[in-house]
């Protein structure tokens, strides 16, 4: 039966569409603090009930009614992804959970091993009201505006398309209709996907940093007519500033970020003013280095999520994302009263390590390329790759656009300029070498080429990061 039938539960659905979505407009930064202080006890009401949650707070010495608001999150012990994957199916949800009811979805493993959780339509409905008001920051209306979105969808059944297709767009299908949303396959080869969007016209369009690049690049040569949104969200990927600007230039269209999960939703955005607003009514962040312990701001360490919601698998100081961030003080005058992130660095695992122990997430090491372009005023740089051989040994794989060959500078005189500001950055010590190749490397178990490839031993590098 579709719940949203029954009166009761989609009048809750309703008020919380009525509240939710403006939340971030309306309610000023304490009102929103005293909002997650309600959420977070009901939510650590909820956890208790689960198994795996219950045997941890238990051993913590902490029961629900030790938890007063947020200042006590702290207290809590951190989740991580293997607690998640030894605990399914059953010490990952409430005992007696109608599992009926809900969708199992999983992580895309590009990080590990893959972690499955459970969703209920509820839980869905109210990820969904994070997208909602991001369209609404950037004047869209989710029923009204196009919006395609280039996903992993290669496996619909452990999918989070899966749950939008038969939870919420399932269930509001009677309701509303869903023509506006184009679904599309990542996996798939980008003039294929060009050709589809072109019928479409969208005016937003979401996809992985990777395949936006190689739609731009398409876009230059003149394909995608069609094609021309009034925003890009690049999501999934990480967007650095020569990538961004070069979709930028193709498309003539602003590029903004969105950093989503499966386990967290919607969990930062980028506004119109350029800042990156953290949903924290939905999902709080917190920052913390290697002993757990939270960093100060402006200072890049582990992001650790706490959904604040109830409903299928409680996600609460989870720590398998494995992402690298840092806080920025302050609030923007875009008109939400939300915190920010100063800067969304990339997985961990992505990071560069140089011999004197410093360490360059994958945001911040396309810098050096990017200045070296931005020099010359050229976007011959079509796609790029870091690959670290040895502690000692780097190289830099880049695809030349054709049409755009040694437009404002020579290719040779381009690469030798990319090397010098990497020797400067990582030192005498470090071997650089810049390659042209005609494709970037596709590592098995990737669905699009990876930014940063390490061939460095896994335990260094965890002994660096962790």
């Amino acid at each position: 039966m579709n719940p949203l039938l029954n009166p009761v539960f989609a009048a809750r659905l309703i008020k919380r569409y009525l509240t939710d979505v403006d939340r971030a407009w309306k309610k000023d930064a304490d009102e929103i603090r005293r909002y997650q202080d309600k959420a977070l006890r009901r939510t650590i009401r909820y956890a208790y009930k689960v198994p795996l949650y219950r045997k941890k707070y238990k051993g913590a010495g902490i029961h629900p009614d030790d938890i007063k608001g947020m200042k006590d999150l702290h207290k809590l012990p951190l989740i991580t992804k293997k607690d998640l994957i030894e605990g399914f199916p059953d010490d990952i949800i409430p005992v007696g959970y109608d599992k009926s009811n809900a969708y199992v979805v999983s992580t895309s493993g590009s990080s590990g091993r893959p972690m499955s959780m459970y969703k209920d339509v509820e839980y869905i409905m109210i990820e969904a009201l994070a997208g909602v008001r991001l369209l609404k920051a950037y004047g869209m209306n989710w029923r009204k505006t196009k919006i395609t979105n280039i996903g992993d969808f290669s496996i619909p059944s452990t999918t989070d398309e899966e749950c939008l297709k038969k939870g919420l767009m399932g269930n509001l299908s009677p309701f509303f209709s869903f023509e506006n949303y184009q679904n599309l396959y990542t996996g798939e080869d980008v003039k294929t996907l060009m050709d589809k969007m072109d019928k479409f016209e969208p005016e937003l369009l979401i996809a992985y940093t990777s395949v936006l690049v190689g739609l731009a690049s398409l876009k230059m040569k003149g394909l995608g007519k069609k094609v021309n949104p009034k925003y890009i969200i690049s999501s999934g990927e990480v967007l650095d500033d020569y990538s961004r600007k070069y979709i930028e230039e193709a498309f003539g269209a602003r590029v903004l970020n969105l950093y989503a999960t499966t386990e967290g939703g919607s969990i930062a955005f980028e506004c119109l003013k350029g800042n990156f607003h953290i949903n924290n009514d939905f999902t709080h962040v917190e920052i913390l280095d290697k002993n757990g312990e939270a960093v100060p701001e402006g200072e890049f360490g582990s992001i650790v999520i706490t959904r604040l919601y109830p409903g299928g698998t409680p996600i609460i100081r989870y720590t398998g994302l494995n992402d690298i961030a840092s806080l920025k003080s302050g609030y923007c005058d875009c008109g939400m009263h939300t915190p920010l992130l100063k800067t969304l660095e990339g997985r961990k695992k992505d990071a560069i390590i140089f011999p004197d122990g410093r360490i360059f997430p994958p945001a911040t090491i396309p810098m050096p390329l990017a200045e070296a372009a931005s020099k010359f005023g050229t976007l011959q740089i079509k796609r790029f790759q870091l690959v670290q051989k040895d502690i000692d040994n780097i190289e830099i794989l880049i695809e030349i656009d054709e049409e755009q060959r040694n437009k404002g500078v020579s290719v040779d005189k381009l690469f030798e300029e990319i090397r010098k500001n990497y020797e400067k950055l990582a030192g005498s010590d470090v071997k650089i070498e810049v390659k042209e190749v005609k494709k970037v490397e596709m590592p098995d178990g990737y669905i699009s080429p990876p930014l940063i490839i390490s061939h460095l031993d896994r335990k260094r590098v965890d002994e660096a990061l962790l």
